[in-house]
């Protein structure tokens, strides 16, 4: 063990013990659960003060309450555990029920407990059945139990991949791993993503940046259940609105309990995927091994007396670590060639193997194959022309490694990109039972993950392995929770959580440092801000107008960095008065999160080819090596985000047994959501109110200096004022001293958005046992639920004009560059409205369950859901569908619409103004049935069933309405993660052994111990639109703006019958386009009804089209996951064991498209001619096999 990591350690068990003494302001939502239930005689007469014990069977936590007149008795804060129930009455036997489980925020009601006359030296014991009709409470949640976790396989054993299995769940993500974000992907009742709470051991764990996902995610074997809270649960539960996941670590116990695993993932074991086989493509290198382990059980000091009855102190550890190296990605792409760095371009020639010829910008006329007037005589640059810094960009690119005239001139190098993601993860849980009436637990966990290599984030080039990194995510969380009972009938829980997380992108070697570092490079080139980069790092650029150019390419956050520091206090309170039990309560969140935040702090230049630029040269490695520069672009600041924000919330609640067969669940909720701000940080967003048109700066127009319409140099800018012309890139930018650029922005000290009033969210629900025997029940509630959005919506004001101002350069050289006049252009901003309305959710259920026997319980239940006040934009400076095809928007010079929007857009001298509203809503109603079966003779099971309509305006925060028509034809629509039919079953079925037919060591070897599991799925397919281009790039808009859409003419039933399907899409238009008829296409099927669509080509609709946003569903999935394990006992008692599993995903290799190809493609006489439009692109992954070995003592 190396220092560093004994130092962590150290710190991990130091901070655990440390926080008894923290435990003073306190924190989370409470993770505990209740047993309650109700003493009879032999005549159904009340038992009263009989006194209970409740037992926690692996800890001997003993609590101890007396019944009431009625013979009713209820003990709340119970840690998740298993417990032993005894009741003693005089004149009854005692009576003793074992093995009760009591996860995570559940009430437990044992119904009628009929005490025997007789004497309390005898005992009736019972053993607890493991499934219970919940009679009690009227919330809608779900339960993923140790047995679960442990027996249903998970290819990347992440826990969220359990979530699925419940009703009202989908889940849309891939998870090859546990991990930071692993949240994303889910919806609960057709909540929008980021909506979702996300706790650990009761604090929150979210990255509150984006609020898709936890940074802390333990591993399978830590974890004791995961607890999901879907619809009307009571008033202790708040912070978000779209439903909240609670995961239990483990603890240690009285017997020492532990073991290790190891699991291994090759591409030897897989099926290869389709595409793949389609393609001739080998199968891809993946390749995890992940292995770890986990021990709990009493804390022992041998030569002492301490805890010699195991029942006060206790400890679980648990160490993870994954090791994976896999391929990205294989890339092809244009470098320059050593003679082309020289300056010798003779043999740089495009596809179709023809000499570009190379013009000198210092010589007039024609530069062609057959004029060569202007050209570089040769092809060849001389050595005087060559611009050192220009010389040295180019020398930052690899060298060439497979010959361009192999692949027709379209790239002459290949590569391969690969990851190295490792993950380490430690845990430590501490519980001591500190009296009969006190108990105390704390937790700490700390995760590391990073991506080494050419990943594409931060820093990282999306072309080509410019600068390998290492992004690096350090994340540690610690809990401390302290339950004191005052009397049998007053309780109280409290916690306090701090989790904090910091992100970092370093380069991976040095090699990558010198390379990008302007002065190791020898690079001299000028900068108009170089405060705004001081680790001098080499500009972006790119060299378009050859086929896979590469590019220059540095992350604008660089040197990212993301800390996010997550504090939580709790308490609350439980007081059991006769038929009420009250509970009360705080929550109180702090959270700072610091994030850079994006800019061209370094520059970036265009060496693209453009014929209207006077120095061009024809081909972009030329121009960079003579210095000519078609835009040079930079920010002149950098900043960074200090976001911080406070919740506090406040509730009381009373479960009220209004008789023995109903219960009532009553409270109320109050929220004081203060919105995120950046702390000392000044903020930015358009004011409308501020915005006086006359004081904002004229642009350039076009103008012809020749009679209208004229090209070439003809065209230029003009300044409307003072007459002064420039080149026509000019056109569009603002007009020196013509106003103030940017009036109308409102800069504001750390806040952008106001505090709302407090919120009250009411919650009401009742449980009704049918027929008093605890069989069958009623259940239903209502419930409002409020949330908060996600820090970055603030932290984005801090980016804006004036903070930054991006300015261009433009047709100039590198010596030039500073001498050249900079421009500014309109640019796109945000809008507030600092006043708003947090989002709220309104759902509710009515349901029935039913025990049907077997240790079954069957549910069935309407949900449904209203969400209100949900983030959205809406575009306040949008063009008009029609706008540019009007008299009045025609550009003089071309004859033509004028092609900038910015001189059409209503606010002049802005770009797109996209206001952050809170003006969405969605709508999601659904029938849900579930099923249940615990172990029970060798069988468990569960079946969920989900018929289901979830409707919205956006998907996402970031998402734009449209500005013109109404939104509820619009946008209205099914959303993204809407799945109509969604059913699953999860099975574990321990195989009986044969050897009870030869009884001997060797047959119980082989033939016991054999299980088999799996989870099956079938899953209606997502819903898509359709999308359209023209061959003619024709404008059918005529306006634009966020929002602002065109969409296809539907003119029939879009999706073909199911036998239709196995054709390829190039035969069912082949009668209308003849060209297409003739083109070789390799297509696997076909989904859509190609004739069903014609582009929006009608007089006076300006490209709105009538196709809704979910023009048709994509192809459901139909997935089989199966798993085999086999146990061997190595002791005769069992207590030690090896298990081998086999674990398959997609076990049948069954194809399961997930992707059609959406984009229609038009001629200009409406004939589609995308010889794949409707065919199928993309498929869920091939059989995958897991093999494994797991040690449990």
């Amino acid at each position: 063990m190396t220092h560093r990591q004994e130092k962590r350690y150290f710190q991990l068990i130091l901070l655990c013990f440390l926080l008894v003494g923290l435990v003073v302001g306190l924190s989370a939502q409470g993770l505990t659960g209740q047993i309650s239930g109700s003493l009879v005689d032999a005549s159904g007469a009340a038992v009263a003060n009989a006194k209970i014990e409740i037992t926690n069977q692996e800890t001997a936590q003993v609590r101890e309450v007396v019944s009431d007149d009625q013979g009713n008795f209820v003990v709340t804060q119970l840690l998740p555990g298993t417990y032993k129930v005894s009741i003693s009455a005089s004149g009854f036997k005692r009576f003793e029920r074992v093995g009760i489980p009591v996860t995570a925020n559940e009430r437990v009601p044992l119904s009628k407990i009929s005490l025997e006359v007789g004497d309390v030296s005898q005992t009736v014991t019972i053993t607890a059945e493991q499934t219970f009709v919940k009679t009690e409470s009227a919330e809608r949640a779900g339960l993923i139990d140790e047995q679960q976790i442990q027996s249903i396989a998970l290819k990347g054993r992440d826990y969220m991949g359990l979530v699925k299995l419940l009703p009202g769940v989908v889940d849309t993500s891939n998870r090859e791993a546990p991990g930071w974000n692993n949240l994303g992907g889910i919806s609960i009742n057709g909540s929008r993503p980021g909506t979702i709470n996300l706790t650990l051991d009761g604090v929150s764990s979210l990255d509150t940046g984006s609020q898709l996902g936890p940074y802390l995610a333990p591993g399978l074997d830590a974890i004791g259940e995961v607890k999901v809270l879907l619809t009307n649960y009571q008033a202790e539960y708040g912070r978000s609105s779209g439903g909240t996941i609670n995961v239990v670590i483990k603890n240690g116990t009285r017997d020492f309990h532990g073991g290790g695993f190891y699991f291994k993932r090759h591409e030897q074991f897989n099926a290869n995927e389709f595409f793949n086989n389609l393609r001739n493509i080998p199968k891809q290198r993946y390749r995890f091994n992940y292995w770890g382990g986990t021990i709990g059980g009493p804390v022992i000091i041998p030569g002492t007396n301490f805890n010699k009855n195991r029942d006060k102190l206790f400890f679980f550890w648990s160490q993870e670590y994954l090791p994976r190296l896999y391929p990205t990605r294989q890339g092809t792409i244009t470098y320059p060639t050593a003679l082309e760095r020289a300056g010798n371009f003779s043999q740089s020639l495009d596809t179709n193997g023809r000499l570009i010829p190379v013009r000198d910008p210092l010589k007039t006329g024609a530069c062609t194959l057959t004029d060569t007037t202007a050209c570089f005589p040769g092809n060849i640059i001389p050595a005087n022309r060559i611009d050192p810094n220009g010389q040295k960009l180019l020398g930052i690119f690899p060298q060439p490694n497979i010959s361009a005239a192999s692949v027709n001139y379209n790239y002459n190098n290949v590569f391969q990109s690969q990851v190295d993601q490792p993950r380490r993860e430690e845990i430590l849980r501490m519980d001591w039972n500190i009296s009969q009436k006190t108990t105390f637990y704390a937790r700490g966990i700390q995760n590391y993950e990073a991506f080494k290599g050419d990943f594409n984030f931060v820093l990282a080039s999306n072309v080509w392995p410019q600068f390998p990194i290492k992004y690096q995510i350090d994340s540690r969380g610690v809990v401390s929770t302290l339950i004191h009972s005052f009397k049998p009938t007053l309780t109280n829980e409290f916690t306090f959580g701090i989790n904090r997380a910091l992100q970092t992108v370093n380069p991976l070697n040095q090699e990558g440092i010198d390379r990008n570092d302007r002065v190791k490079i020898g690079l001299t080139l000028p900068q108009f801000f170089p405060g705004a980069n001081p680790l001098r790092l080499v500009p972006n650029a790119t060299f378009g107008g050859i086929p896979n150019a590469t590019q220059l390419n540095i992350e604008q956050r660089f040197p990212f960095f993301g800390t996010n520091n997550i504090w939580n206090w709790s308490d609350n309170l439980s007081w059991v008065k006769g038929s009420h039990n009250v509970k009360t309560g705080f929550y109180f969140e702090y959270t700072t999160r610091n994030a850079a935040r994006a800019a061209a702090f370094n520059g970036t230049f265009s060496f693209d080819r453009n014929v209207n630029n006077p120095l061009d040269t024809n081909h972009p490695f030329a121009n960079a090596l003579i210095g000519v520069v078609n835009s040079y672009t930079e920010a002149n600041n950098k900043l960074d985000g200090h976001a911080r924000y406070r919740n506090f919330e406040w509730f009381v609640q009373d479960n009220w047994k209004v008789a023995r067969r109903f219960s009532i669940d009553a409270g109320v909720r109050f929220y004081y959501i203060e919105p995120t701000y950046s702390e000392g940080d000044p903020l930015v967003y358009f004011d409308r109110t501020l915005y006086d048109a006359t004081k904002q700066p004229a642009l350039m127009t076009p103008f012809c200096l020749t009679a209208n319409p004229c090209s070439g140099n003809n065209r230029v800018a003009r300044n409307p004022l003072t007459g002064a012309t420039a080149p026509s890139v000019k056109i569009g930018t603002f007009a020196d001293g013509s106003g103030t650029p940017f009036q109308g922005m409102r800069q504001v000290s750390e806040r952008v958005f106001n505090t709302p009033s407090i919120q009250a969210a009411p919650r009401l629900g009742f449980a009704y046992d049918v027929f008093g025997d605890g069989k069958t029940s009623i259940r239903g509630g209502i419930g409002v639920f409020y949330d908060r959005f996600n820090d970055d919506q603030v932290l984005q004001q801090r980016e804006q004009p004036p903070n930054v101002i991006t300015r261009t350069a433009n047709f100039t050289t590198i010596r030039d560059l500073l001498a050249t006049p900079l421009s500014t252009s309109p640019a796109g901003v945000n809008s507030v409205l600092p006043d708003f309305d947090p989002t709220a959710v309104y759902n509710f259920s009515l349901g029935v369950q039913r025990d049907i026997g077997f240790n079954t319980v069957l549910d069935v239940a309407y949900t449904g859901s209203l969400a209100r006040h949900l983030l959205q934009r809406l575009s306040l400076n949008a063009v008009p569908y029609g706008t540019q095809f009007l008299a009045s928007s025609v550009d003089p010079t071309t004859g033509q619409p004028i092609a900038d929007l910015n001189f059409l857009r209503p606010l002049r001298g802005y770009g797109d103004i996209q206001l952050i509203e809170t003006g969405g809503n969605s709508n999601y109603h659904g029938m849900q049935v579930q099923l249940n079966r615990r172990m029970s003779s060798r069988v468990s099971y569960g079946v969920s069933y989900t018929w289901s309509k979830s409707m919205n305006l956006v998907n996402g925060n970031n998402e734009a309405i449209n500005p013109f028509i109404d939104r509820k034809v619009r946008n209205y629509g099914r959303g993204n993660f809407d799945r109509t039919h969604n059913f699953i079953v999860n099975y574990v079925y321990r195989l009986p052994s044969l050897s009870k037919y030869w009884d001997n060591g060797v047959s119980r070897q082989i033939f016991g111990g054999w299980e088999l599991s799996g989870v099956t799925s079938f899953v209606s397919g997502a819903p898509s639109g359709v999308g359209y281009a023209l061959v003619t790039a024709r404008n059918l808009v005529g306006g634009g703006g966020a929002g602002v859409d065109s969409r296809v003419v539907m003119v029939a039933n879009p999706v073909l019958a199911r036998d239709q399907r196995g054709n390829s899409c190039a035969h069912a238009f082949a009668a209308t386009s003849t060209a297409l008829a003739n083109t070789p296409v390799r297509a696997v099927g076909c989904h859509l009804n190609v004739n069903a669509f014609l582009a929006p080509t009608t007089a006076g609709d300006n490209g709105r089209g009538n196709a809704p946003k979910d023009v048709f569903r994509l192809p459901g999935t139909n997935n089989w996951d199966i798993s085999l394990f086999k146990t061997f006992n190595l002791s005769k008692d069992g207590n030690f064991r090896l298990q081998y599993r086999l674990e398959m995903y997609n076990a049948f290799n069954h194809t399961q498209f997930t992707g059609v190809d959406t984009t229609a493609r038009f001629d200009a006489n409406n004939n589609q001619v995308n010889a794949l439009f409707g065919s199928y692109t993309a498929a869920a992954n091939a059989r995958r096999i897991v093999m494994g070995l797991k040690l449990n003592f």
